[in-house]
């Protein structure tokens, strides 16, 4: 970002990434499958994934060949659509072991220096997130959990098909202290970006920033949180990116959504929606469509993150910032413009990654990602 310092805080796991054969869900009507969810192991071995969630569904996976593990059944933290029920059977077709966390994400596209937490020395998922923080240059700032393993994910992907689901196993990040966090945020820096921690940290770390932006990415948790909600913390944002899922999932959205001065809200082919002020003091809404593809996706994994870091670099590397709280519409629109060509290259991507700026000029010069 233009030698501008960066600080993020926010996860690092290990992503064991799993390629099914078709839609999750079998739900024509109804937009892919795009949230995240916690999971527990409840029963293991067999011969299948079987995901389980509390309103009867099973999504029952068959493994592809050389898969290592888990088998079982996991039992999920929420219903991944409402009134559905029912067995539904998939193939896998690939695997793969990768970086995944929003924290590692968007330091690795912003070039920022990641806060996150690793479980003990001697704990080999921990291990092997350091070591691919360090392949893909990240600067890692590790919070060490003692007697926690690291936070890792079971990441079912439907490819050209649209769907993402993250289940979450949940280690060090749950043990987190806030104490070994808030040092960070004394150091003045041009943007901090608190993704997919819990509210109880988001809230503390966004309050006392030094940061001249502060932009939070959150996880469908911090959406539904009750004991800490979103909108006790709404004026310490200046920039929110979600999908449209969690967008709808925060209560009283419009009224949270107008203390902070830019919101984005995606929604996979259907577009952005950006709410903001304007220099006259107006809230105002503008709609800006997904870039065009001439090819369906290969892997919807990182679009929102894609998406969000070039969004508020774009904006930030202009001259933009939070104390600002308005915005030129034109100028919005434009950066949402790049960012959606970002969003629309990282689809290409079956592994961690995002597009370089010069694949974002050449894709937006064209027009359409050929």
């Amino acid at each position: 970002m233009s030698g501008l310092r960066v600080v993020v805080f926010g996860p690092a796991y290990l992503d064991r990434v799993v390629r099914v054969d078709r839609p999750m869900l079998d739900d024509p009507s109804g937009p892919p499958l795009d949230q995240s969810v916690d999971g527990e192991w409840k029963f293991a071995g067999g011969q299948r994934l079987e995901l389980v969630d509390p309103g009867g569904l099973v999504i029952a996976i068959m493994p592809p060949i050389g898969w290592t593990g888990p088998l079982g059944e996991i039992r999920l933290g929420k219903c991944l659509r409402s009134g559905m029920s029912g067995r539904r059977e998939l193939r896998a077709i690939a695997w793969q072991d990768d970086l995944g966390g929003m924290g590692a994400g968007y330091a690795a596209a912003l070039g920022g220096s990641l806060h996150s937490a690793l479980g003990s020395e001697s704990d080999a998922t921990s291990r092997a997130i350091a070591g691919l923080l360090a392949r893909y240059g990240v600067d890692h700032r590790p919070v060490l959990v003692a007697d926690r393993p690291a936070d890792w994910t079971l990441l079912v992907t439907s490819g050209e098909f649209g769907d993402k689901l993250p289940v979450g196993f949940r280690g060090c990040h749950a043990a987190i202290d806030l104490s070994t966090l808030m040092p960070d945020t004394a150091t003045p820096c041009d943007l901090q970006v608190v993704a997919g921690l819990p509210n109880r940290l988001a809230r503390p770390l966004l309050a006392a920033s030094c940061a001249r932006t502060r932009f939070l990415a959150p996880a469908m948790r911090n959406m539904t949180d009750r004991e800490v909600p979103l909108a006790e913390f709404a004026s310490s944002v200046d920039i929110l990116s979600c999908n449209r899922s969690e967008w709808s999932a925060l209560e009283g959205h419009q009224r949270v959504g107008d203390r902070i001065p830019i919101v984005a809200v995606t929604d996979g082919p259907r577009g952005i929606d950006l709410t903001f002020t304007t220099p006259a003091g107006e809230r105002t809404s503008r709609h800006v469509p997904a870039f065009p593809r001439a090819h369906p996706p290969r892997d919807t994994n990182r679009a929102g993150e894609a998406f969000a870091t070039t969004l508020v670099a774009t904006l930030v590397d202009n001259g933009w910032d939070g104390r600002m709280r308005v915005i030129e519409p034109a100028h919005l629109e434009s950066a949402a413009r790049r960012a959606a060509a970002a969003a629309a290259l990282v689809l290409d991507r079956t592994g961690f990654g995002f597009p370089s700026p010069r694949a974002i000029d050449a894709a937006l010069e064209t027009g359409i990602v050929a």
